[in-house]
């Protein structure tokens, strides 16, 4: 099993928890929160991004409101488990503004995607055109998402 190279103490847990609910809370408020000054907080903060356990700050949009309403959860299958058929399909999604997310997988798929898009043509275009046209694709399963019942970017520290 891997086991974390970092030690987190508690004070680096809440600093975590606090910045994955708020991002953008000033120094001096967190330094609050967590019960120590400023400075001592800031140095707390910029270890932890210099470690790479925080590896960026974002800002997380509607979908629906930037006009992406339809979600796909799709399940991808390579004729041939090799690492260049795994390397070039990698890089060819990471190249895809619509994929948000691409899993390499153990079991019966080898990569599980979630694609936003504005509409069914939209994705039907992605499908077709890019998807299918990737040399060593044998096999893709759309799930068209309904409802999202839960959406968090939260890690659980405890």
């Amino acid at each position: 099993m891997f086991m974390s190279q970092f030690h987190l103490d508690a004070i680096d847990r809440q600093i975590l928890g606090i910045l994955q609910r708020d991002a953008r809370i000033a120094n001096t408020e967190l330094a609050d929160e967590i019960g120590l000054t400023p400075a001592p907080t800031l140095r707390r903060v910029r270890r932890l991004e210099e470690e790479g356990i925080i590896q960026s700050y974002v800002a997380l949009l509607d979908q629906k409101k930037v006009g992406r309403e339809l979600m796909v959860m799709v399940r991808v299958t390579l004729d041939k488990q090799t690492k260049q058929g795994f390397e070039e399909f990698a890089r060819k999604m990471q190249q895809r503004p619509e994929v948000l997310e691409c899993f390499l997988c153990l079991g019966d798929i080898d990569y599980l995607l979630k694609v936003c898009v504005p509409d069914l043509d939209a994705y039907q275009h992605f499908l077709v055109n890019t998807l299918a046209a990737i040399p060593g694709v044998r096999n893709t399963a759309s799930t068209i998402v309904v409802k999202q019942e839960k959406y968090t970017t939260s890690l659980a520290l405890d």
